[in-house]
């Protein structure tokens, strides 16, 4: 399939604070990353309408739950925080504010959480940007490529699900 775009963000609880994005676009099987820095959810919506991606994924809770969810718990293991704490419970909000303007303009949103992406996956995040919100925003676009790939599956249930990799089947050789 050619012609994919990805959006990625690593949204920030409050829109004074920076907030990653990263756009992948694949065209004939070669892809493109472009990552910066944004803030408002106003430059977000703006970005999404320009290039009309076939996703979003979002790296924060997008709910308007103020107790964890399934999901929530099953990503401790990742070092997720709970959604009672004040900073989460304002990214939430915000989170799940905008994945409804996403979604109003018919574009599908997922929820991501970019250390287990990072742990699953291997990745070294610190090689992908020098700013850590850049290089969340990266790991989230391509946790959204995974997924239009079949490569991810949902954790939690109809209160909230994150998408996460699956984890690789390959075994190393032996020698």
């Amino acid at each position: 399939m050619t012609g994919r775009k990805v959006i990625g963000i690593d949204l920030a609880g409050n829109p004074e604070n920076r907030s990653g994005f990263c756009l992948i676009t694949e065209e004939f099987g070669q892809r493109d990353t472009r990552s910066k820095t944004i803030f408002t959810d106003e430059e977000i919506l703006e970005e999404i309408k320009r290039t009309l991606p076939n996703l979003v994924a979002i790296d924060a809770p997008l709910t308007d739950k103020k107790q964890d969810r399934m999901c929530d718990k099953e990503m401790r293991k990742y070092g997720s925080l709970p959604l009672n704490l004040p900073g989460v419970q304002m990214l939430a909000k915000r989170g799940y504010k905008l994945a409804q303007e996403i979604s109003k303009l018919n574009i599908p949103v997922i929820e991501i959480f970019p250390r287990a992406t990072e742990k699953i996956m291997g990745l070294e995040r610190e090689s992908l940007s020098k700013s850590s919100h850049q290089a969340d925003a990266i790991i989230a676009a391509i946790t959204g490529f995974l997924h239009l790939e079949g490569k991810t599956k949902e954790v939690g249930d109809r209160e909230g699900k994150i998408v996460i990799p699956k984890p690789s089947r390959k075994k190393p050789l032996s020698s």
